[in-house]
């Protein structure tokens, strides 16, 4: 009867042992950003992805790689490339899982039903498609900056062993011979707490390309109790609790305990009844000591390109005085990016080797702490890939500092208006920046939280990153939009010569679409070559937007070309931003286009655009371009020079 009872308990104990996968068979989702652009329900592209999808999801089922990466379609035309990437501790049945419900359920019906370009995070895995070759290609953005909570310790020590630890996992997992670049390391940074750090690229990736895209994960991490930073080509993660397989010991002995006797043939069935419900208590403690780690961590997301998540405190976007200065070298002139009406931008570089850009505002901008932190938080709310990306600031004292991402081929003006530089810029770059420049106003226009109004967009504000695609920068002029407010008017008229719509000049009056004016005469600009406030110089017309229109009127559109690319332009993508640049400078501003029209009529060809008609004009009041800055109820103007720098937040407006 012992015995019965006895092999009843193990039989239980043993049932409970093996329903403990099925605890953690769901994935543990983290985040997903899906991109703006969409195709239609019944398209080619729709067929290719189901077929990515599907062949993810099947592969997956059938072998265990941990990595796969797959294609489907033509590739000049509505091809789709995709991939998986289990975390590099995951047995078989945990990535297919994860990879089932990202390629079956979650992509395709929960988070981007309709999205051409698409990303998502798991504990277990990640799951990515795009309308772009994936294959052997290194990005770190659109990314996710998950945060615990801070640490309550010795943080300098923390700090310390954090970026030590960080930093040394890059080397072994850059050039890890396994096949999966995943790395792992536990160490004791007190006699009781201990620090867990993983790290891991897609396998695909060189060993070059491993390490940048591991730094810059680095670079972008925040210390605090925990944190990780999600890329499309790798991310990391630390923790003060094992949260990867093998932190900890999973009693690895309890299989040879029951197999081996050691020379014995009887062994005690209550021994080993003992013995396993032993081992399943510690499993279930093992269980149970994740889920109380974990839910005391509450994550919340610091970053996401192209879904406007915000930081969530503006302690987490804090830098130290004294190092931003050892970046910059104490803000040496050899430093000095460029120099406008509110401050000056220098060059940095990071203890980590990461390239930064400082604004250091004048002492005269008047900006009050309080003012210049609500500035910061607006900033850090817009993220996406089309707009210049603020990573944080410092407070000290008279000193208010931003830092920016460094853009390495500056501002457009700087390439777009000179006569060597000119010719870098072929037509495929213009064409691929002014759809760049469409979809970061669509954003800040349509899908942040906020509807936000720029007022000075211009060529000087548009950075251009290595891949020269464009940044919106400088939104110290921009105004917030609740609710369904569409304009706005002030008497304090802010803007730059020559991008100024008509109403928002005579009226004070602002809305979207005097945003779109500005964007119309960037089109022509990057069109011509040829800036739109000094185009009389010319002896053609008064300014470009009536050149244009003239050589519209003629029927010669195609003769506003800049010489230096004409040959090589195509001439159905100039004929469409032509007429897409002057149907955004109509006087009236119900004629105007909206942002989204754009986007769409430059994705496709097959939208029918409206016949422009003649452009408000205005004559040169005399004196250089710049930015002005007029109250329009008062007889007191002046003027700041231009803005040449990178990047640059100015003053603060009542919202």
């Amino acid at each position: 009867m012992r015995v019965m009872k006895s092999m009843s308990l193990i039989l239980v104990s043993l049932c409970l042992l093996l329903m403990i996968p099925s605890l953690t068979a769901t994935p543990n989702y983290l985040f997903n950003i899906c991109a703006n652009t969409t195709f239609p329900a019944n398209s080619l592209y729709k067929a290719n992805l189901n077929t990515v999808l599907n062949s993810l999801s099947t592969h997956v089922a059938k072998t265990h790689s941990g990595f796969y990466i797959t294609e489907s379609g033509n590739r000049t035309k509505d091809a789709v490339y995709g991939f998986y990437l289990c975390r590099g501790d995951q047995n078989a049945s945990s990535c297919a899982d994860c990879v089932t419900t990202a390629t079956t359920t979650d992509l395709p019906n929960t988070y981007c039903p309709s999205s051409k370009v698409a990303v998502i995070w798991y504990d277990e895995c990640m799951v990515r498609y795009s309308n772009e070759s994936l294959f052997g290609k290194m990005e770190v953005d659109p990314r996710v900056l998950l945060l615990g909570d801070s640490h309550t310790g010795n943080v300098t020590l923390f700090n310390n062993v954090v970026l030590k630890t960080m930093n040394g996992l890059v080397a072994p997992t850059a050039n890890n011979q396994s096949g999966i670049k995943f790395t792992t390391k536990m160490v004791n940074f007190t006699k009781s707490d201990t620090l867990y750090a993983m790290e891991q690229c897609a396998p695909d990736l060189s060993t070059d390309d491993c390490t940048r895209c591991l730094t810059i994960a680095i670079s972008r991490l925040r210390i605090k109790e925990g944190s990780r930073t999600l890329q499309p080509s790798c991310y990391i993660q630390y923790e003060t609790y094992p949260f990867y397989i093998g932190a900890v010991n999973y009693s690895s002995s309890i299989l040879p305990v029951l197999l081996i006797s050691h020379g014995k043939s009887k062994t005690s069935a209550k021994l080993i009844a003992i013995i396993v419900a032993a081992a399943v208590l510690e499993v279930l403690a093992i269980i149970l000591y994740f889920v109380i780690a974990k839910s005391k961590k509450n994550y919340v997301p610091a970053h996401a390109d192209d879904t406007g998540e915000d930081f969530t405190t503006i302690d987490s976007l804090q830098y130290d005085l004294a190092t931003l200065k050892s970046a910059t070298d104490n803000f040496g002139d050899e430093n000095k990016l460029g120099e406008g009406g509110f401050g000056s931008v220098y060059k940095g570089i990071l203890p980590n080797g990461q390239v930064i850009a400082v604004k250091r505002l004048s002492k005269s901008s008047g900006q009050g702490a309080t003012e210049f932190k609500n500035e910061l938080l607006l900033l850090a709310k817009l993220q996406h890939r089309n707009l210049a990306r603020l990573l944080g600031f410092c407070l000290s004292g008279e000193e208010k500092l931003l830092v920016y991402e460094f853009a390495p081929n500056k501002s457009l003006d700087n390439l777009l208006f000179d006569p060597i530089t000119q010719e870098q810029i072929h037509w495929g770059v213009r064409y691929n920046i002014i759809q760049g420049i469409a979809r970061g106003m669509l954003y800040l226009h349509q899908d942040s939280r906020f509807r936000i109004i720029h007022r000075d967009l211009k060529t000087s504000n548009i950075l251009l990153d290595a891949n020269m695609n464009p940044k919106i920068s400088d939104f110290g002029m921009a105004r917030i939009f609740g609710g369904d407010q569409t304009q706005s008017n002030t008497s304090r008229v802010v803007g730059t010569f020559g991008y100024m719509s008509p109403e928002y000049v005579m009226h004070g009056r602002f809305s979207t679409k005097s945003d779109m004016y500005s964007f119309g005469v960037l089109v022509l600009e990057i069109i011509s070559g040829k800036r739109n406030t000094s185009f009389y110089e010319s002896g053609y017309a008064e300014d470009l937007i009536s050149y244009a229109w003239k050589l519209w009127d003629e029927g010669k559109p195609l003769t506003l070309v800049d010489a230096a690319i004409r040959e090589s332009c195509s001439s159905q993508e100039v004929m469409r931003c032509v007429h897409l640049g002057l149907l955004c400078v109509q006087e009236s501003a119900e004629c105007r286009p909206s942002i989204d029209t754009v986007v769409l009529s430059l994705d496709s060809f097959s939208v029918t655009l409206p016949i422009p008609g003649q452009p408000a004009f205005f004559s040169k009041t005399g004196g250089e371009s710049g930015t002005i800055i007029m109250p329009l109820e008062s007889s007191e103007n002046h003027s700041i020079p231009a803005s040449v720098n990178d990047v640059s937040v100015s003053e603060i407006e009542p919202r």
